[in-house]
């Protein structure tokens, strides 16, 4: 596999906001998004999301820890991908 962005579809961005998005636009139809996982802050230093609650339950109407597993991982897959910079 390659780490060109371009193999998926995606331009080679210039700035972290333009890389982000090219990311979110590879990511569609991605796990994050069947999970309902909004981004609403993103920056080499900090990164913030939600997820509802709702449809990511346990059987006692709890969220459940996979999709809290969920929420990390794809918030650590964005963060890597912001600090190693596009092609990369």
């Amino acid at each position: 596999m390659s780490d060109d962005l371009s193999d998926r579809g995606c331009a080679h961005p210039a700035t972290d906001t333009e890389h982000l998005e090219a990311l979110l636009a590879a990511g569609s139809g991605a796990l994050a998004e069947r999970m309902g996982i909004t981004l609403l802050e993103a920056g080499k230093e900090r990164l913030v999301a939600t997820m509802p609650v709702a449809g990511n339950t346990q059987p006692y109407g709890l969220l459940h820890g996979g999709a809290s597993v969920v929420l990390a991982e794809t918030l650590g897959s964005y963060g890597a991908a912001l600090q190693a910079g596009p092609r990369r």
